[in-house]
């Protein structure tokens, strides 16, 4: 079968991908996209100030974290592991409150943070798929409308099938969904997100036609392919340790330029004959209008729980694809990730 190659990905992805390994120069993590990448070494010591401005009283109550999606993925559970270690460290009274607000892919949950007040008591997971989702759905929760505090890895994508899938590489997936169109299925967490989107153009790349199934969790995902209620999944690497640990499903190939360090047998995309990039950074988002100084404080805090060794010792088994950075070096990632997205809609919209 002739490949056929997408250069306007390429071109925007490439962009993406590279503005998210520079990084900021306060950044203390590995490459983003790269799935494997040790954790730099520990600061044994909580040093964190609070700035000049911050109120003395900051925070005088529960902090809530809105988080779009299911229970249970590495996303989640980090963010629960950092936010534990900064009440604890801090000596706060009052923590972070995880408010779940699931539906359309994070669509419901990213427009109910987008009525929040720019008071530092509202946060927000926000990964690069949100912009992808809000470009397509022509949502206000663009990175220019939004600031950042933290990123806290940048997972590259998946696609994969459970581990009694006829299915041995992504190849014959792909010629299986040209052979019979619209009869192989594929899971996905939204299809307005970076996983609908990485099908889509997969779709593009190789000329066949999935049955596109969007439900509202990684786990929803993998449970339905290990139980053989869809043929095959598009995730991010992150999503799916447990699953691969437990031997219930299996990788075809992965979405970053080269090779994961994890997972080093697992081929690429581009190296199956596909010219697609998938990689999802994973940031934590504050109402555009937060005061710089709380900016920098919880900048700060998140920077310093993820170094902690008691942090990297629980996330060690999770395997974490880290990519640490504060929240000026967040913010320049997430206004690249937004113009490059942008560019590719204006020259071939997904939707």
């Amino acid at each position: 079968m002739k490949k056929q190659k997408f250069a306007a990905l390429i071109t925007a992805s490439a962009l993406a991908f590279s503005l998210a390994a520079c990084g900021s120069s306060s950044s203390s993590s590995a490459a983003a996209g790269s799935s494997s990448s040790p954790a730099p070494a520990a600061d044994s010591g909580w040093n964190v100030v609070r700035p000049e401005g911050l109120p003395e009283d900051y925070p005088n109550k529960e902090i809530t974290y809105i988080f779009e999606f299911g229970t249970g993925s590495i996303n989640d559970t980090y963010f629960r592991i950092l936010a534990e270690k900064i009440k604890e460290e801090e000596g706060w009274k009052k923590g972070f409150v995880v408010k779940q607000v699931e539906g359309g892919g994070g669509d419901i949950g990213y427009s109910t943070f987008m009525e929040a007040e720019p008071d530092g008591y509202t946060l927000a997971f926000s990964p690069t798929a949100m912009q992808i989702t809000a470009i397509g759905l022509d949502r206000d929760y663009t990175a220019d409308n939004l600031t950042y505090v933290f990123n806290m890895m940048s997972d590259p994508g998946a696609v994969g099938v459970a581990s009694n899938s006829p299915y041995q590489t992504l190849e014959d997936l792909c010629n299986d969904a040209k052979a019979r169109p619209g009869e192989v299925s594929i899971a996905i967490q939204s299809l307005v997100g970076g996983d609908g989107l990485a099908v889509t153009q997969l779709q593009k790349a190789a000329g066949c036609s999935f049955n596109v199934v969007p439900y509202e969790s990684e786990i929803e995902v993998l449970t339905a392919v290990a139980g053989g209620h869809c043929d095959a999944y598009c995730l991010n690497v992150g999503d799916c340790t447990t699953f691969l640990e437990q031997g219930n499903i299996r990788l075809l190939a992965v979405g970053s330029p080269e090779r994961s360090e994890i997972y080093p047998d697992v081929p690429t995309y581009q190296e199956s004959g596909y010219d697609v990039i998938q990689v999802n950074s994973r940031a934590i988002a504050a109402p555009k209008g937060t005061d710089e100084a709380i900016l920098q404080y919880l900048s700060d805090c998140f920077m310093a729980a993820a170094q902690d060794p008691e942090v990297l010792e629980q996330c060690e088994a999770m395997k974490v694809p880290y990519d640490w950075r504060d929240y000026k070096g967040t913010i320049e990632m997430f206004n690249g990730y937004y113009d490059s997205y942008l560019e590719l809609w204006n020259s071939d919209p997904w939707m």
